[in-house]
């Protein structure tokens, strides 16, 4: 099976760097990177010069936005299994063969979806999920981009990422495109394999409950609220949606710790304004 690896990328180097380090490390040559660069500079190119004979590059460039980043590289993609690893995100050794060897013997599952942790080990999602079929509860939970595998014809048959989503887009919705995406291929019907034990390296989305961390949940938290507008949810499942950042808030008060307040408190405000926003918006 041949793999096509697309990496929008925006910013970085040094991380960008240890993700094609850790793609070299997979001891193998059949999958091609495609490197979606969106920076104004000659940066990217910079990074890939020491990695020319050791991995299969294609340097594309794109207009601002992950989705569509993405979706150029969705276009040019010529492997079996189609990946999206973050440009801060960084693979173990041995990953794509357990993705291969499961996808080859197992041809009637459509994908595989896998963990996600940080340098040291630990879990950057706080949930316990069992392995099993990824279910559309469990997307909500599980599918950020890095951490799944689709074969060709699924992932082209999506339709692409929704390009007012996701980070860059232009739009409040500064995530959730990856969530969609997955959403959109289980309604048509897509079966995916939760796996735990398959993990990803990457860096906790939010480290801490300053500043910048509040700009992006308020982002994030309007960006989740809109993508339940596009994918409706059951009434228990909109009750925990809504009711957990509350339920966070009230835990805080308990310390007084006024970051944890505010964190928690415009989680739940921007999922409340993000589900009212028109989705002709």
């Amino acid at each position: 099976m041949r793999f096509s690896l697309i990496v929008a990328t925006m910013g970085r180097t040094v991380e960008l760097r240890r993700l094609l380090e850790s793609l070299v490390r997979q001891g193998r040559n059949d999958f091609e990177v495609i490197l979606v660069d969106q920076n104004p500079d000659q940066r990217v190119a910079e990074v890939i010069a020491p990695f020319v004979g050791q991995l299969e590059i294609v340097h594309a460039r794109s207009a601002k936005g992950a989705s569509r980043a993405r979706n150029v590289g969705l276009a040019m993609a010529r492997g079996d299994i189609i990946g999206f690893p973050d440009d801060d995100c960084w693979y173990p050794a041995g990953l794509l063969d357990r993705v291969a060897g499961f996808l080859d013997a197992a041809p009637d599952w459509d994908g595989i979806i896998g963990h996600t942790i940080d340098a040291e080990g630990n879990t950057t999602l706080p949930w316990n999920d069992r392995a099993g079929p990824l279910s559309p509860a469990m997307s909500w939970r599980r599918a950020v981009t890095y951490v799944y595998f689709l074969r060709r014809d699924v992932a082209l048959g999506v339709g692409g990422f929704d390009t007012t989503l996701g980070p860059g887009s232009g739009s409040p919705w500064g995530a959730g495109d990856d969530n969609d995406f997955m959403l959109r291929a289980l309604k048509k019907g897509a079966k995916v394999y939760f796996e735990p034990a398959l993990t990803v390296h990457h860096p906790p989305l939010f480290p801490s409950f300053d500043g910048v961390a509040l700009d992006k949940r308020k982002s994030y938290a309007r960006a989740d609220g809109r993508v339940l507008r596009k994918h409706p949810m059951p009434l228990w499942w909109k009750l925990a949606f809504f009711g957990m950042p509350l339920a966070r808030w009230t835990v805080s008060l308990a310390t007084l710790n006024g970051e944890q307040l505010r964190f928690h408190w415009v989680t739940f405000l921007g999922r409340v304004r993000g589900f009212r926003d028109r989705l002709s918006a």
